[in-house]
């Protein structure tokens, strides 16, 4: 059984006492037995985990590691520096790990390289062998996600082999020959762009350019995409040879254009957003929009914070500010992870910092979500106003900010695009909405077989990349179909279903169970007015 809207996770293994106190039904992360390097437990430890959370009545999710995890593929495999992402000078690429192991520093492995994908199907392994329910691909950021300005990548080995068979199979002699591709026995992508004088600074600068500016970026994306996606079905399909039907989840940043891969493999999404202390936004705005999307994917997201957003309340404990997070994420029909023991800070020669809820902090609020099940499960959000989403209108946004090194997937913030604007704006003013998923070569498209007649308002945005078809399914609409230019605007267009009076700053946000005529409507009320002191 897959995640549900009444579940309560926590984050990270803990003690039976700790499950049974907020009635948790499933685990996050559940960390896969590392190597013995630093004194971590085998993999009898992880089977005694899932034992005791079983025991509890909790799902356990294991989790394949990528980026965090880079010590262990230098303990596994001796030639891992074969696969390890380089740039266009050849030099591997650093992550943001600070800390070094046996003299090497943080590499971020190439997720194309035979080797790296031996490592992590061994982590799979491992992981449902040791009896895990569910499985999570966590720090999702594949090779794909190293064509930016940070990393440069990829132009390892495996890339260029791999890309030249993709060349091979995807284009004719006649387009070789128009790309400048005199042999294609031989042709090695790197070599190509320096032999056109383009330097590893102006590929950091600009590989993101959308339209592409360098010649052969947009096949190059179109080649990792293909990678990612074949890869993470993999990851899927292997897991289910240890069950019947395994949930799969990731730590995808699924909200930027190059990370919304293998949405078919996913179950649900557990991920990681930038959330703010009080002191800069009481209600938070960006997980709004990631909730909606996810809605619009049909998937559900079990989120927290990234470990630097708890950091703050390490300092200064205020649990009456995380209840509004927690709130707010299931009155959207998603889950918020228990915040019982957060990490939030590692500096290089300091120990690791903790955040850590008292005992009654959170309890009150899960155990509502717990004994009243029937008011989250199977409920969807009542939406009259529909807001058309483009993957290629991302990417367009990223190529507008490549001035400023924007990394798309690479910080845990969503774009800040006309569309998120328009979600923020239309939440304010509790007007209920969803996303439509305007499909490219990339995205599956929800668009074209949409029932329009559902709504009494359909917004596109200027930058919208759609195709002929999805067009003319828009211009189906007729004069229910808007062009959103500025909040105002839009605000003035739109009637609004919802009156509340005695208050300001309440949220309304109601949900219906469809296909269930005699289902009552839930609308859940979160309440901004928050108390500084609490």
């Amino acid at each position: 059984m897959t995640l549900k809207r009444s579940d309560v996770l926590i984050t990270r293994p803990c003690s039976m006492e700790v499950y049974r106190r907020y009635r948790a039904t499933g685990l996050g992360w559940g960390f896969l037995p590392e190597p013995d390097r630093r004194g971590l437990p085998p993999d009898e430890e992880m089977m005694r985990d899932v034992d005791e959370a079983h025991r509890c009545g909790v799902k356990f999710q294991g989790r394949v590691e990528l980026d965090a995890d880079w010590m262990g593929m230098i303990d596994f495999d001796s030639n891992f520096m074969e696969s390890t992402v380089r740039d266009l000078d050849n030099r591997p690429a650093i992550t943001w790990w600070t800390h070094t192991y046996k003299g090497h520093p943080a590499y971020h492995y190439c997720t194309n390289a035979p080797g790296y994908r031996h490592y992590l199907f061994y982590q799979l392994q491992r992981v449902m062998s040791a009896g895990t329910d569910w499985l999570m691909i966590d720090s999702a950021i594949p090779t794909i996600g190293t064509l930016n300005a940070r990393y440069g990548g990829c132009f390892c080995q495996h890339c260029m082999v791999r890309f030249r068979e993709f060349l091979r199979e995807t284009m004719s002699p006649g387009q070789l020959q128009l790309a400048g591709i005199q042999d294609i026995d031989c042709f090695d992508y790197g070599e190509f762009l320096r032999m056109r004088g383009i330097t590893d600074q102006r590929y950091r600068a600009e590989i993101l350019a959308f339209p592409p500016t360098l010649p052969l970026a947009n096949a190059y994306f179109d080649f990792q995409w293909r990678e990612v996606n074949t890869l993470f079905r993999a990851f899927k399909r292997v897991a289910q040879t240890y069950g019947e039907h395994v949930p799969m989840s990731s730590n995808s940043p699924f909200f930027w254009a190059e990370f919304m891969y293998a949405v078919d493999a996913h179950d649900f999404y557990t991920t990681e957003m930038q959330y703010k202390p009080p002191e800069d936004e009481i209600l938070p705005s960006e997980p709004i929009y990631t909730f909606k999307l996810a809605d619009a994917l049909d998937k559900l997201i079990a989120i927290t914070g990234v470990p630097s957003a708890f950091e703050p309340y390490r300092l200064q404990p205020r649990p009456g500010h995380i209840c509004l997070w927690i709130a707010q994420a299931y009155a959207h029909g998603h889950v918020f992870m228990v915040p019982d023991k957060m990490w939030t800070l590692r500096s290089p020669g300091e120990a690791d910092r903790w955040y850590y809820a008292d005992t009654h902090d959170y309890t009150e609020l899960y155990h509502f979500v717990r004994e009243y099940p029937q008011l989250f499960d199977d409920y969807e959000a009542l939406a009259p106003v529909a807001l058309v989403f483009s993957n290629n209108a991302v990417r367009q946004y990223l190529s507008e900010r490549l001035n400023q090194e924007h990394l798309g997937g690479q910080n845990r913030s969503a774009p800040q695009t006309q569309l998120v604007e328009a979600c923020l704006s239309l939440s304010r003013a509790n007007i209920p909405f969803r996303l439509l998923v305007a499909g490219d070569d990339w995205v599956a498209d929800r668009l074209l077989n949409a029932d329009l007649t559902a709504y009494r308002a359909i917004v596109r945005f200027k930058q919208t990349g759609l195709n002929a078809r999805q067009e003319e399914k828009l211009r189906s609409a007729g004069e229910k179909l808007l062009t959103y230019s500025e909040p105002e605007d839009l605000l003035s267009q739109l009637d609004t279903d919802i009156e509340i009076t005695g208050a300001v700053n309440i949220s309304a946000l109601p949900r219906y169970k469809p296909g269930d005529k005699g289902a009552t409507i839930v609308c859940h009320l979160l309440n901004a007015n928050y108390d500084f002191d609490t």
